[in-house]
């Protein structure tokens, strides 16, 4: 699996994210959470990788994906945004033509992140 990349700017997130103590040992994980009127709602998280799960890395962080994620998410790339939206990692997927990015907000790593934005 080499076609589901991290942009620049969600590499360098999910190498900061990535040495947090409770991520680690973790992968980056791609999943489809939901389908909407419009297509996929897509989430990234850090989780164990899975016997049957597909990855791939860059640089230092490992992707991951199951199987039948990966069907629907071939191309895709991993944004980072910080703008009126809101900030977390925004799915961007090439095949499909109306889709919804949904962010990756975990409340504690949010709470990190404003943490770290005031230093």
């Amino acid at each position: 699996m080499h076609n589901i990349t991290l942009s620049e700017a969600a590499l360098k997130q999910a190498t900061q994210l990535h040495s947090e103590p409770q991520n680690t040992n973790l992968s980056l994980r791609l999943y489809l959470d939901g389908k909407g009127c419009d297509g996929f709602f897509y989430g990234v998280t850090f989780d164990e990788q899975g016997d049957e799960d597909l990855h791939t890395m860059q640089e230092n962080i490992n992707i991951v994906v199951d199987p039948d994620t990966y069907t629907f998410c071939k191309g895709s790339v991993i944004e980072w945004v910080d703008d009126d939206r809101g900030q977390g990692f925004l799915v961007e997927n090439p095949n499909h033509k109306k889709f919804r990015g949904k962010f990756y907000k975990r409340q504690s790593w949010q709470k990190a992140l404003t943490e770290k934005q005031k230093t």
